[in-house]
């Protein structure tokens, strides 16, 4: 999971040059990490790249993942993307300079695969409850936070409407919440729901 910080640096490197998209023209406007203004500020970073993140409800064994990439390299035929999706909007914010703090926000649509670890079946080894497409916000007070500052909350929220083998239509929300504090970490909420 930490493995994002050290992903996200390069990255902003990459998109510093890079414009922020033009609002929508029609009907509300589509605010989004690419376009939201930052008159100049240094502190602001933007870019677009790949999101992907899996988690496990305990209480049921669904296992929800999100992504705008073939997981599993695209081998799973039966279960996933099988090409990119368009990339989600990143915004990094660093929010102190001195103890070099970096606030992370992203979010995008994702698509949404859910599977059920107690029964065996062919979405990796698993079996398939549904999928469709949705999306998920990343958001992280302190990307460095377990590197530098020794002290992290983060987590991630997604919605969406999915697919039943059987082709039934639900409804599906999911949360994944976490802190880094004091050398230890902490899993503060795993959600998979469907309705």
């Amino acid at each position: 999971m930490r493995k994002l910080a050290f992903i996200l640096v390069p990255l902003v490197l990459l998109g510093c040059g890079q414009e922020p998209a033009a609002p929508a023209v029609s009907g509300t406007p589509a605010f989004n990490y690419m376009n939201n203004p930052d008159n100049g500020n240094f502190r602001i970073f933007r870019y677009q790249g790949a999101m992907a993140a899996c988690w496990t409800d305990p209480t049921t064994g669904l296992r929800a993942c999100h992504a705008t990439i073939p997981l599993g390299g695209g081998g799973e035929p039966d279960c996933g993307l099988q090409s990119d999706a368009p990339p989600a909007d990143n915004q990094e914010v660093l929010t102190d300079v001195e103890a070099l703090r970096i606030a992370v926000n992203a979010s995008g649509r994702v698509w949404i695969t859910v599977r059920d670890l107690n029964r065996a079946g062919d979405c990796f080894d698993a079996a398939l409850v549904a999928e469709g497409w949705g999306t998920m916000r990343y958001t992280d007070n302190d990307a460095l936070g377990t590197v530098v500052n020794n002290t992290n909350a983060w987590g991630f929220m997604a919605s969406g409407t999915v697919t039943t083998p059987g082709g039934a239509s639900l409804g599906y929300s999911g949360h994944a919440r976490f802190r880094f504090n004091q050398s230890t970490a902490k899993v503060l909420s795993l959600q998979v729901n469907l309705h």
